[in-house]
């Protein structure tokens, strides 16, 4: 997308994120959430299941704050977002657990 990156402001009524293991369309980005009270989070390559095959950045920006349960989210700066198929990225093969067995 080439008009980013963006800053948006989300919505605190917006719909909830929620999961969908089913969805074969992910989106991909970086981020940075500023918080009300001070500080901030930034992401690279975050990755969160989408319906359909595509999703607003303003859309994007209230699912990471719904995903990532935070209350205190000021501004959301996207600033790269891509869509992906499941499969096409490295979450192609099972996350290795800390401390598993082999």
């Amino acid at each position: 997308m080439s008009d980013l990156p963006r800053t948006f402001h989300p919505d605190p009524e917006a719909a909830p994120y929620r999961i969908d293991q089913q969805s074969p369309y992910r989106v991909k980005s970086d981020f940075r959430v500023d918080f009300t009270n001070g500080g901030y989070v930034e992401a690279k390559d975050f990755i969160l299941d989408i319906e359909g095959d595509g999703v607003t950045p303003e859309r994007l920006a209230e699912m990471i704050v719904s995903a990532m349960n935070l209350l205190r989210a000021g501004p959301v700066t996207i600033h790269a977002m891509t869509i992906v198929r499941r499969g096409e990225h490295r979450d192609a093969e099972p996350a290795a657990v800390p401390g598993g067995t082999p």
